[in-house]
C-alpha cells in the first residue's frame, strides 16, 4: 500500500509531463493538419526566413517551410501546402515580414505572368516569380544622413517632451509643440540641400542605368584580365625575380661607376668647368655645323659637278691572288662588257671609267 501510492502519483506526473511536453512541441513545430503537397521556390535572398515558418495565402496559414538550402548562387526553399490548396504557373512566392521582431513567412499569391495551369507536386517556382527578403535595417540606415542633420540636444529634448506628455505632464505639451516646431524649421532650412542631394542621386542613378551594358562589359574585361594574370602567375613570378636580379646588377654597376662619375663632375678644373670655358667655341661650331654638313652632302651626292672617280686605284695589289678573281667579278657585274669572258675582252673598269678613258 505504501509503494502503490507513490507509484500512482509518479505515473500521473509522468503522464501530465509527457502531455505538456507534447503540447509545447506541437505548438513550436506548428505542423500542418492533414495531407500535404511539397513544392519549392528559388530566391535571391531569404534573410530572416527559418525552417518551420508559416506558408500563407491571403494571410491564412496553409503550410510550413520544410528546408532552406543553397543552390548555386540562389536559395532554394522547400515547403509543403495543404492538399486542398493548389499552386499555379503564375503563383508568386515572397518572403514577407510577419512582426516587428523580424520574423518572416512565405507568402503565396497569383501574379500576372506565367501559365494558369496547376503545378504538380514537387514543382519549383522560378526565381523570376519570387520576391526576395527585404532588410528593414538597411532601409533605416538610409535615413542616417537625415538624422545627422538634427541637433542631438534638440532630439533629446523632443524625446523627453514626448515621454513627459505621455506621463500626463500638462506643462510639457507646449514645450513639446515648440521643440517640434524648432526641428521642423531646421529641416525646412535644409530643404534645398536635401532636394539637390536627391536630384544629384537621381542623375547618378540614371547615368549608371544608361551605362549598364558598358559597366558590365568593363567588369567582364577586368575579370578576364585578372584571370589571365592568375593563369600566368608562375611566369610573372619568374619575371619579377629576373627584374630583381637585373636591378641588383644595375645597382652594382652604379656603385662601381659612381666614384669615377663623381670624380669627373667634381674634380678641378673638371669636365663641366672645361665645357663652360669653351662656350664661345661650342656656339661657333654649332652655328657652322649645318653649313659643313650641307657641303659634305653636296660633294657626295650624285652629279657631274663634284664627283671624283679613282679608276686606276688598285687595292688588290697588296693581295696578288685576288687580281684574277676581282677582274672576273667586275666584268660579270658591269653592264656593256663582252660575253663570254676571255683574257682578251676582260673588263677592268666600270662604264663611267671607260667613257672617261675614251674621251
Amino acid at each position: 500500500m505504501k509503494v502503490r501510492g507513490p507509484l500512482i502519483g509518479l505515473s500521473l506526473f509522468m503522464a501530465i509531463a509527457i502531455a505538456v511536453t507534447w503540447m509545447v512541441y506541437a505548438t513550436l513545430r506548428r505542423d500542418v493538419a492533414g495531407p500535404t503537397t511539397p513544392y519549392a521556390a528559388m530566391f535571391t535572398d531569404v534573410y530572416g526566413l527559418r525552417i518551420g515558418d508559416d506558408v500563407r495565402m491571403a494571410g491564412v496559414r496553409v503550410g510550413r517551410v520544410e528546408n532552406i538550402e543553397l543552390a548555386g548562387k540562389l536559395a532554394k526553399v522547400s515547403f509543403i501546402v495543404e492538399n486542398d490548396q493548389h499552386l499555379y504557373g503564375n503563383t508568386v512566392a515572397s518572403v514577407t515580414y510577419q512582426n516587428i521582431i523580424g520574423q518572416r513567412y512565405l507568402g503565396l499569391s497569383l501574379g500576372e505572368t506565367g501559365s494558369r495551369g496547376m503545378l504538380s507536386a514537387g514543382s519549383v517556382i522560378p526565381v523570376q516569380q519570387t520576391d526576395p527578403s527585404f532588410d528593414v535595417g538597411r532601409l533605416l540606415n538610409g535615413f542616417e544622413p537625415l538624422f545627422t542633420l538634427l541637433n542631438p540636444k534638440d532630439a533629446d529634448d523632443l524625446t523627453k517632451g514626448v515621454l513627459q506628455s505621455l506621463q500626463g505632464d500638462q506643462a510639457s505639451i507646449p514645450l513639446l509643440v515648440q521643440q517640434t516646431s524648432t526641428i521642423t524649421r531646421t529641416l525646412s532650412a535644409r530643404d534645398q540641400s536635401l532636394g539637390d542631394l536627391i536630384s544629384n542621386l537621381t542623375k547618378v542613378t540614371d547615368t549608371v542605368a544608361q551605362q549598364n551594358d558598358d559597366l558590365d562589359h568593363a567588369l567582364d574585361q577586368t575579370r578576364s584580365a585578372v584571370a589571365n594574370f592568375d593563369a600566368r602567375r608562375p611566369a610573372l613570378q619568374d619575371s619579377v625575380g629576373s627584374i630583381a636580379r637585373v636591378t641588383r646588377r644595375l645597382a652594382a654597376i652604379a656603385d662601381d661607376v659612381d666614384p669615377s662619375l663623381n670624380q669627373l663632375i667634381t674634380r678641378e678644373p673638371g669636365f663641366s668647368k672645361h665645357l663652360a670655358g669653351i662656350e664661345p667655341q661650342l656656339a661657333f661650331t654649332g652655328d657652322n655645323l649645318p653649313l659643313l654638313l650641307k657641303g659634305f652632302a653636296r660633294a657626295l651626292s650624285e652629279g657631274s659637278y663634284g664627283n671624283a672617280y679613282a679608276c686606276d686605284l688598285n687595292a688588290t695589289g697588296f693581295f696578288p691572288g685576288l687580281n684574277d678573281i676581282t677582274t672576273f667579278i667586275v666584268n660579270a657585274a658591269t653592264p656593256g662588257n663582252a660575253y663570254p669572258i676571255t683574257t682578251k675582252n676582260m673588263g677592268w673598269h666600270t662604264p663611267r671609267c671607260r667613257n672617261m678613258a675614251n674621251g
